[in-house]
């Protein structure tokens, strides 16, 4: 037995109770670690946990270790997939601490469910790859795959405004788009795709972040800046580390719709319509405490209503009451407070009606 699996035998025999021991028969993986199946670069191992399996007396799930050797300063994928039960894996370093722990990856192929954790491994030694379910009822048969990470090559790419650029997004790859404004401009970038669920980020040339969208009609993505002359960058990602496939990116100059500022002086019902991409203010100034009830109604697209003060601070939100309608039921002070009206799916349109009552 090597330094790091004594050390890891060590570590086990203190963390385990002795009041525990006295309670129930152990059956530590450790124990077995001189015999654990190795996992090489691109070699499934084939394993199944059962009641004879070791078991975390934590949270009583079942576990197998199994033994990933590495020279160092490489970057390891471990897969494990299963059919039979929620997985969950866990790497743990030479040293006997966690280095990652995944359970929720998107699910891969066929598998009922699947893990991944991918690590960057900075010393040589022996790891541990402990597999387990995610409780204690959790077994059957899985699947256990290590590969070496090979990063994608990095796509840096200059997009005129206007201008399209059609890619392909490589697994775990963020691409570069850049565009150049050489006069304040508002600009519409917007990021379509059918193989996977778009994230579009931006930047400025120092790296600052400036906004990000995932919502955009379904698993689309778009954004709408106002930015002043320099050169942005748009990362192009997926919502699922795993996503890849096909994208179109387009920018283009945007004039935003008529701003709509609607003072409320009394109770009542008011028509609306909504723009693509924007979101009208309704204002109620209050002289003493009130209970307001505020109703927005539509059957053109799902309604999103936000409440803000005077200060333009958050107050609440609401997007689910009774379908694609939404409400608030405030109780608000003396003062103004804003109301804003827009679209779950910011690209939708469409008439609706907002109430006020109190």
């Amino acid at each position: 037995m090597n330094r790091s699996l004594a050390r890891l035998v060590a570590l086990a025999a203190l963390l385990v109770p002795s009041s525990t021991l006295a309670m129930q028969p152990l059956a530590s993986p450790i124990y077995y670690l001189a015999t654990a199946p190795e996992l090489v670069d691109g070699v499934p191992v084939i394993g199944e946990l059962t009641t004879a399996s070791g078991r975390n007396f934590k949270d009583g799930s079942y576990l197998d270790v199994l033994v990933l050797r590495s020279a160092g300063q490489e970057t390891v994928d471990v897969r494990v997939e299963s059919d039979d039960f929620d997985t969950y894996l866990t790497l743990v370093s030479p040293a006997g601490e966690v280095l990652d722990a995944n359970d929720d990856v998107q699910p891969l192929g066929d598998a009922f469910d699947a893990a991944r954790v991918r690590t960057y491994l900075p010393e040589a030694g022996t790891y541990l790859v402990v597999v387990s379910g995610y409780g204690p009822t959790d077994l059957g048969r899985y699947t256990v795959t290590r590969t070496r990470f090979v990063a994608p090559p990095k796509v840096v790419v200059d997009v005129d405004v206007p201008g399209r650029y059609a890619g392909y997004l490589e697994e775990m790859a963020a691409d570069m788009l850049w565009i150049t404004v050489d006069a304040p401009t508002t600009v519409r970038a917007t990021l379509r795709s059918v193989d996977f669920d778009t994230v579009l980020e931006a930047y400025d040339g120092r790296g600052r972040f400036v906004d990000a969208n995932d919502d955009f009609d379904g698993t689309d993505s778009r954004l709408v800046l106002d930015l002043e002359p320099g050169r942005y960058e748009f990362l192009v990602k997926g919502y699922w580390e795993d996503a890849s496939g096909a994208y179109a990116f387009d920018v283009d100059v945007y004039q935003r719709p008529p701003r709509v500022e609607v003072d409320v002086d009394a109770p009542g019902a008011r028509e609306g319509f909504l723009a693509p991409d924007a979101v009208d203010t309704y204002v109620l100034r209050l002289a003493a405490p009130t209970t307001v009830t505020v109703d927005v109604r539509s059957v053109a697209f799902d309604a999103y209503l936000e409440a803000y003060d005077a200060d333009h601070y958050w107050i609440d939100a609401n997007d689910d009451f009774e379908g694609s309608d939404a409400r608030l039921v405030l109780d608000l002070g003396p003062g103004t407070t804003y109301f804003e009206v827009s679209s779950f799916w910011s690209s939708d349109t469409g008439e609706y009606t907002i109430s006020f009552d109190w």
